[in-house]
């Protein structure tokens, strides 16, 4: 196939010419109201509201089981079988 000067000068006009019919063409109508989202909750989600209102309330950390665990230890009465610390270790 040959390609000649006149032969890219055609298909550069008529690329040209397609390029403004799109620049040209109709844009599509936008409405001066936009819509606003909206999300609806199943009624089962709506009832765990107020259990992660009751679990966002308690305290991070139990205080009496650390002030606990924290005088058997300074005791010396702590005590932890090893088989307890390997599964623990395996993850199992």
């Amino acid at each position: 196939m040959i390609i000649s000067g006149k032969n890219v000068q055609n298909i550069a006009k008529l690329y040209g010419e397609q390029t403004k019919v799109s620049k040209t063409g109709a844009t599509p109508a936008t409405s001066p109201v936009q819509k606003q989202d909206e999300v609806i909750l199943s009624s089962q989600a709506q009832g765990f509201g107020p259990l992660l209102q009751k679990l966002q309330n308690m305290p991070e950390v139990r205080q009496e089981r650390v002030a606990q665990l924290s005088e058997s230890i300074s005791s010396g009465k702590y005590q932890v079988a090893a088989k307890d610390i390997a599964e623990k270790l395996l993850g199992r």
